[in-house]
């Protein structure tokens, strides 16, 4: 009989993984948690951050910011 390779990959992916256990499930320690929503915090203020912009819609000739005082020396 000749090799005849799978018509459907999906199907010949599926029927690998049934010989697999599924991967256990490990509960996030608390202290997880905690850096995981300080972390999701960060993101949502920087978006808001960055929607807000700097002098968003005006146009600025030069590279220093308007209120800074001072500058390299």
């Amino acid at each position: 009989m000749a090799y005849r390779p799978y018509p459907n990959a999906d199907r010949a992916l599926r029927q690998l993984d049934r010989h697999y256990p599924p991967a256990p499930v490990i509960p996030m320690s608390p202290a997880l948690r905690a850096v995981g929503d300080a972390i999701g915090q960060f993101r949502e203020n920087a978006q808001r951050a960055a929607g807000l912009g700097f002098g968003a819609g005006t146009y600025v000739l030069s590279t220093r910011r308007p209120g800074v005082v001072g500058g390299p020396s």
